[in-house]
């Protein structure tokens, strides 16, 4: 499904927005090249945009399984540690602000969604979760920051992640991470 299949009652809006945003026309650029530049062109446009907004984005999806279970203050301690260790990493070695770091973690009894702006405040917490325990969860981490690319997002966040796992004794496993490997490679070239 793309973009605009979601939003079909919205098209006219999006393109107006869309024209008003962009201050070339794609067309008559793309008339300019041979086709054999067609490639090169989106890679550029695309570390255009990605140099304007300079994010660093990086996501990663762990597993959290336990036969004893983990009770739920430690898993929220868990939550707000990893996301405010990871972030203050990235902002230690050359990030200059926080985009935004928000995290969901999944389980059998509902879900705890956690949010955070400031290094300097605490994490807002959503908790929904009914059980005192968790016995097998899905905790989806994003990180968001300003002036570093996402390869240094990853690189960063992974440095102290682990740690804040073995601190509170909470079992896990990495089951995929996600990040912009092209534009990240494209900005080291």
């Amino acid at each position: 499904m793309s973009h605009h299949d979601k939003h079909d009652d919205h098209d006219d809006d999006h393109e107006e927005h869309h024209d008003d945003h962009d201050d070339h026309d794609h067309e008559e650029h793309h008339d300019d090249h041979d086709d054999h530049d067609d490639d090169h062109h989106d890679d550029l446009h695309l570390e255009l945009h990605r140099a304007v907004d300079e994010l660093g984005k990086y996501a990663i999806d762990i597993e959290i399984r336990s036969k004893e279970g983990v009770p739920k203050d430690k898993i929220k301690e868990v939550i707000e540690e990893s996301m405010r260790v990871t972030t203050v990493n990235c902002l230690k070695n050359g990030a200059d602000m926080i985009g935004h770091t928000k995290s969901f973690l999944i389980c059998e009894n509902g879900n705890i969604m956690s949010s955070l702006l400031d290094e300097n405040k605490p994490a807002k917490i959503k908790d929904n979760v009914t059980s005192d325990k968790i016995y097998d969860a899905k905790f989806i981490l994003h990180v968001i920051v300003h002036g570093m690319w996402d390869d240094k997002v990853r690189e960063y966040s992974l440095q102290v992640l682990p740690d804040v796992f073995k601190k509170h004794k909470v079992p896990y496993k990495v089951i995929k991470d996600y990040y912009d490997l092209e534009k990240s490679i494209a900005h080291h070239l």
